[in-house]
């Protein structure tokens, strides 16, 4: 068996959690053991089988424990993917049974596709991303590491996503778009437009807000 490690404990971690739990026919020699988290109390209040055994920052791999990625902000995901590989943790991609991935799909390392979530064909999908509940990215799409798609975004056809971009809930790009790397995509957008590195829109159509 896989002892199998969440990183994060708070929201998005635990449903990462039911959804590792709800697919144990698809991972039938994965093992919860627990969270690792920097806030120790991030489960308190809550009624869950495992417990937080280390901060993140303390812990230590050990022999056949493996780690998936449950820390939604990209930059923060980024930072603590490389010190924990850093140290030798090794990372599994968790794909929910419900996901669809269609053909001539790369997946990265440490990926986590939610339920209902999709990759059509001819994509490729960086290390660390993440697609939250509903989303999806189109034919011959291009995501790169550690960004993250929150629920219900539609990444559509030929669009290039950088690194450590933040999409959130609704948001769409149209067709062709460029999203570049630490860009932030207000919930509820409509980009129509390339997105320059780092800059934050929201709207529709989207605007450049900072």
């Amino acid at each position: 068996m896989k002892k199998i490690l969440i990183v994060g404990a708070g929201g998005f971690g635990r449903e990462v959690y039911n959804w590792i739990i709800d697919s144990q026919d698809q991972y039938p020699d994965w093992e919860v053991i627990g969270f690792i988290d920097d806030n120790l109390s991030a489960l308190n209040g809550y009624n869950y089988n495992v417990n937080i055994i280390s901060t993140i920052s303390d812990y230590q791999p050990k022999i056949n424990q493996y780690l998936v990625m449950a820390i939604a902000s990209p930059r923060v995901k980024n930072k603590i993917a490389e010190m924990l590989e850093g140290k030798g943790a090794k990372f599994e991609t968790f794909i929910h049974e419900t996901a669809l991935i269609g053909k001539n799909v790369k997946i990265g390392r440490g990926v986590v596709m939610c339920p209902n979530s999709a990759i059509t064909c001819d994509v490729s999908v960086g290390d660390f991303v993440t697609l939250n509940l509903f989303s999806g990215a189109g034919h011959d799409a291009q995501i790169d590491s550690y960004t993250t798609l929150s629920a219900h975004v539609d990444v559509t056809g030929f669009v290039r996503i950088g690194k450590r971009v933040a999409l959130g809930s609704h948001a769409c790009i149209l067709p062709g778009v460029s999203v570049r790397d630490d860009a932030v995509i207000g919930a509820g957008s409509v980009v129509v437009k390339n997105v320059k590195e780092g800059q934050t829109v929201f709207g529709n159509p989207a605007k450049a807000i900072l």
